[in-house]
């Protein structure tokens, strides 16, 4: 005969929040950075600084398309050429996405809970639980 899996408990309404998955809390942005040419980067960081110094580190006026890594597998950066410009137009920064706890429920008591350990990417500003210097929103 087998054991029953004993669960970690549900504790406050979260579930693992004390281990949670390791992409919890990473946000991405859309960096627009204008050269000669017009490079769009979409990075994924703890927080904005972190996202600028992988920018300023794999920043390169190129054709090709950027596709690194930062100090972890989990930061990311892509980037690819899109069109010739001409003047002083101005780096753009936009949250486009952050990884979250997804929200699910006991199946035995129907309480809800937040599920730190199945992480889901919300685009939905209003689910974000993090400020671009990697605070808790309030």
């Amino acid at each position: 005969m087998k054991a029953n899996k004993q669960l970690p408990p549900i504790i406050n309404g979260t579930y693992k929040k004390d281990n949670p998955d390791l992409e919890i809390g990473y946000q991405k942005w859309e960096v627009k950075k204008v050269y000669e040419v017009e490079m769009t980067y979409e990075i994924v960081a703890k927080t904005k600084d972190e996202a600028e110094n992988l920018l300023d580190k794999e920043e390169k006026i190129r054709l090709e398309e950027v596709d690194a890594y930062g100090r972890t597998f989990r930061e990311t950066i892509k980037g690819q050429h899109s069109n010739d410009m001409q003047g002083d137009e101005p780096t753009t920064w936009k949250k486009i996405e952050e990884c979250v706890p997804t929200e699910d429920s006991d199946i035995e008591t129907n309480e809800s809970f937040l599920n730190y350990e199945d992480p889901s990417w919300t685009t939905q500003e209003i689910e974000w639980n993090k400020n671009e210097d990697g605070t808790d929103i309030k």
